[in-house]
């Protein structure tokens, strides 16, 4: 019987066959534990009876699903019309969709703000157990509401087809969604997720919540394999998704080792230590530079007790990790908190003395090589586009430029991790610059790129000779927004020159216009060059031609190969008008694909555009 779940059958059918052992209900504190556990419920969420829209639930089937960790929250194209790729749950409308959990409204509307109802939840639920519309007859819903009660979904939840769902009914939802079994009946939905069963065949709750996690770990000098009992399956850094190569010295780490899953946090704090409270026998709090930090964990509280040796008006540097907290303390001269980088931006911050005088100072912004941006006070006057190093010590902050050193230099070989004969560090940090905007970089994106004394703008090199640090000057072109020129319009009278420049970069539309100087572009795909949000230059991008095939990153185009840049935009070209799509649905049966780049891979070029054409 292909329909054999139909509204009429359903309940006696799935009591023979899929109904599942009673579970206990689940009190209110453990529901709310396992909705977090999954990622369903945010931590901070307190309101159980607040209405979830379509497009909240959208992102709760993703993370309760196999695809967990797996869908970016940044959008790259807009799935309906009114979902444009910036709304904070694009990728996971876009993914719920594709997956035949949700579905939109047949004016091409999405409606990410309407709120989910029981129906709309109950079909999606049960889509991700395996069925789908091919197993119910009959009216919607009334079959996937019978199997939604049969299954034991609704257990606690109080809401008829057509009501909407709370945060409270949807963390009861997920809670029931584990102990049910897939459309197979030969596994219950959380052993899909990875979750263990106890010996009554029933979820282990208790197993789920106290999966050992421990830390904060600070990641030493030597790297993470100096802490880390395991090489780790899964990686966040700073809250997004990463891998191993991301984790770097002076990370604050937690890890599971049952899960095999490592949380790592970068970012220090250096300034004048000005309290602790509520004191040092106890301390549970620290002021740093005016701004306070709870402490999180035994060990940075001891450095901040009577015998750590931290005093009061003292230059120290704090390493934060989860939530914000201090995880460990560390004296001016105790940790090389040296940091590399170009100054992206100069100006003056309030702070506070130790003895509570607040008083202004220059500041500096530092794109670091490690990829983060710190503000820091600033005793030289510098240009923006300089580098330098940032040094902190008792005395205070000390800023020194960098001056030109290439010691480094040759052909990228990224498997046997050299540059010429010079070995790679395991961890090296590199920064990609171009003025004073810059894009950290992995040695494998440097891959078969030949290195010179014009484009290495600094080394460093560890006690054994490894490269363990390198700026470079403008090789890969990352830094840069890569786009479309719609329209130019240029005017020159005598002396008198002026332009106007309309553009289309991932997807937003914005005119520019400049007195004074001409671009000479010309429209089609460009690298677009912004100097304090404004239209500094446009260079325009050569075609691949005969375009043959394309997978994953990997574009074949008149027998050459060359590598697609992780953040190209993807546009399809109908109706003289461009509309940005994702990558994925560059289809060479239906489209004529159209490539752009800026220079080949060897010469650290990427493909940088691609432009799908009705056949």
């Amino acid at each position: 019987m292909k329909h054999f779940l139909s509204a009429a059958l359903c309940a006696v059918f799935l009591l023979s066959f899929l109904l599942l052992p009673a579970q206990a209900a689940g009190d209110a504190t453990t529901v709310h534990a396992v909705a977090v556990e999954l990622g369903v419920l945010p931590a901070g969420q307190s309101d159980p009876s607040r209405p979830v829209t379509r497009g909240e639930f959208s992102k709760m089937l993703v993370t309760a699903s196999t695809l967990k960790g797996t869908v970016s929250p940044a959008g790259n194209a807009s799935p309906y019309k009114d979902v444009p790729y910036t709304h904070p749950y694009a990728s996971y409308i876009k993914t719920a969709v594709q997956k035949g959990w949700l579905s939109g409204y047949l004016d091409g509307a999405f409606r990410p703000d309407k709120t989910v109802t029981a129906a709309e939840a109950a079909t999606a639920v049960l889509a991700l157990l395996g069925f789908s519309s091919q197993d119910f007859s009959g009216s919607y819903p009334e079959g996937q509401m019978a199997l939604y009660s049969a299954l034991g979904l609704s257990d606690g939840i109080n809401a008829g087809p057509a009501d909407s769902l709370t945060w409270g009914d949807c963390a009861r939802l997920f809670y029931n969604l584990l102990d049910a079994k897939t459309k197979s009946g030969e596994r219950k939905y959380a052993e899909a997720l990875g979750y263990k069963l106890n010996k009554d065949g029933k979820v282990d709750i208790d197993a789920m919540l106290h999966t050992p996690t421990e830390g904060p770990v600070v990641v030493p000098a030597g790297g993470w394999r100096g802490v880390l009992p395991f090489t780790p399956a899964t990686i966040y850094r700073n809250d997004a998704p990463a891998d191993v190569q991301a984790l770097q010295p002076w990370d604050v780490i937690y890890y599971s080792k049952g899960k095999q899953t490592v949380w790592a946090y970068a970012r220090k704090i250096t300034g004048t230590l000005e309290k602790v409270s509520p004191g040092r026998e106890a301390p549970e709090s620290v002021t740093v530079a005016g701004v306070e930090y709870k402490l999180g964990g035994d060990g940075v509280k001891a450095q901040l007790g009577p015998s750590g040796g931290l005093t009061t008006g003292s230059v120290v540097t704090l390493l934060l990790g989860r939530d914000g907290t201090a995880a460990a303390a560390y004296g001016a001269d105790d940790l090389n908190t040296d940091m590399i980088g170009v100054v992206s931006a100069v100006g003056t911050a309030s702070y506070m003395s130790a003895n509570g005088t607040a008083y202004e100072s220059p500041t500096l912004t530092l794109m670091g090589i490690d990829g983060q941006r710190y503000t820091v006070p600033s005793p030289n006057k510098l240009n923006t586009g300089s580098l330098v190093r940032v040094s902190f010590t008792s005395e205070g902050t000390k800023i020194t430029n960098l001056t030109h050193n290439s010691t480094v230099g040759g052909k990228v070989n990224y498997g046997a991790g050299r540059i010429g004969q010079t070995p790679i560090a395991e961890g090296v940090q590199i920064l990609d610059v171009s003025g004073k905007t810059a894009v950290k970089v992995y040695p494998s994106r440097l891959d078969r790129v030949t290195l010179t004394s014009e484009n290495v703008l600094y080394s460093e090199k560890n006690t054994a000779g490894e490269i363990s640090a390198l700026i470079l000057k403008d090789v890969t072109g990352d830094q840069y927004s890569y786009g479309l020129v719609l329209s130019v319009q240029e005017r020159s009278e005598g002396m008198d020159l002026s332009g106007t420049y309309r553009v289309l970069v991932d997807g937003q539309e914005t005119t520019y216009s400049l007195s004074g100087r001409l671009l000479s572009a010309k429209q089609g795909p460009a690298r677009i060059v912004l100097k304090d949000a404004q239209l500094n230059g446009i260079r325009s991008l050569s075609e691949l031609k005969n375009v043959d095939s394309i997978s994953g990153v990997t574009l074949k185009a008149g027998g050459e190969t060359h590598t697609i840049w992780d953040n190209a935009v993807a546009y399809l070209y109908a109706g003289q008008q461009y509309r940005k799509i994702d990558r994925n649905e560059l289809d060479s049966a239906r489209y004529q694909i159209r490539a752009y780049y800026d220079a080949p891979d060897s010469q650290g070029g990427r493909v940088r555009i691609l432009v799908a054409v009705p056949k």
